[in-house]
């Protein structure tokens, strides 16, 4: 059965290398939608071409603990590289001023670009993983992060859906062993769904361990494109914390112009315009705003929910 499985797998992905690549988002987005087995599919192929073999096989997997940073005062979990500029840029800035010493975790590889990294040669995913991991490097060096600082997790661009169990494994450990006493992380609002899986991990394993001091930012969504000069948070029923809006210097953009440039990959500097706004995370509730706010219908997610929770025995 197995050998069958992985024959089907194979004669798949040499089927798809000949189909246009927009083609196949199209088609994948539309299965993700109807098809919840779809996405244990894609898990499968991706087992099977040896891409996302936890822990040791991961493209762009960097997760090296420096015995000096197990103990840090600002830990940033952030979905894909160039999101901990454009949601925290100046926020982290600001705590560099104050000589916190801060760490950022990237969940993907960052490799997605027109699609993922399940169908395209694997050189090519590794090639793009190491520069965007290089370009994260280069930005934070601008407010004096040191690459001993910066984590992969690894896990595939588009795909963290896919990963819950063991993106909670990395984030458990991340928290036992660099012991934050503030911890950042993408808010729940539909605008991209790494970001809503990497904010629900985050804020579950929190919840389960009983750390508190949990502040959410926010990025971009379907009613604020990126770039948004005076974002906020979307209307939710289960967080009325109060937002801080951070108000930022000619200076400080200017400094985030800069580091978003580094990014040259993505073509995001010219959003450097976009505001920042924090606010205290509600851990309890990530549930409700994941089924609220995230692109995967509610079938799909409460499948995703419950393995998650069943390995965690929640």
């Amino acid at each position: 059965m197995i050998n069958t499985g992985r024959s089907i797998s194979r004669f798949i992905y040499k089927l798809i290398r000949f189909i246009d690549d927009r083609f196949i988002c199209k088609f994948i987005l539309k299965l993700r939608k109807y098809i919840p087995a779809f996405e244990r599919f894609i898990k499968y192929v991706e087992y099977s071409r040896g891409l996302y073999r936890y822990p040791n096989k991961m493209i762009g997997r960097n997760v090296i603990i420096n015995p000096v940073n197990q103990k840090t005062d600002v830990l940033v979990f952030a979905a894909h590289p160039d999101d901990d500029v454009l949601g925290l840029g100046t926020t982290l800035y600001r705590h560099g001023l104050n000589g916190d010493k801060i760490n950022v975790v990237f969940v993907t590889n960052g490799t997605a670009g027109a699609g993922e990294s399940w169908y395209r040669k694997t050189n090519i995913s590794n090639k793009r993983a190491n520069l965007r991991y290089k370009e994260a490097i280069q930005a934070l060096s601008q407010i004096n992060i040191a690459e001993e600082n910066i984590y992969c997790l690894g896990f595939p661009d588009g795909g963290s859906q896919r990963y819950l169990e063991t993106i909670s494994t990395d984030i458990s450990m991340l928290l036992q062993n660099l012991n934050p006493q503030l911890v950042y992380v993408h808010c729940i609002e539909g605008g991209h769904i790494d970001h809503d899986i990497t904010s629900f991990v985050v804020k579950s394993i929190c919840n389960k361990i009983g750390y508190t001091n949990v502040f959410e930012y926010a990025e971009y969504n379907h009613t604020q494109p990126i770039g948004t000069r005076d974002i906020k948070f979307l209307p939710s029923s289960s967080n009325s914390s109060e937002e801080i809006i951070i108000n930022i210097t000619e200076e400080e953009r200017n400094l985030k112009r800069k580091m978003l440039a580094f990014h040259h990959s993505q073509g995001v500097e010219k959003y450097y315009i976009q505001g920042e706004a924090i606010r205290k995370a509600n851990i309890t509730r990530s549930e409700l705003e994941l089924y609220e706010h995230c692109q995967i219908s509610k079938r799909g997610l409460s499948s995703i929910i419950k393995r998650f929770y069943n390995s965690m025995s929640i």
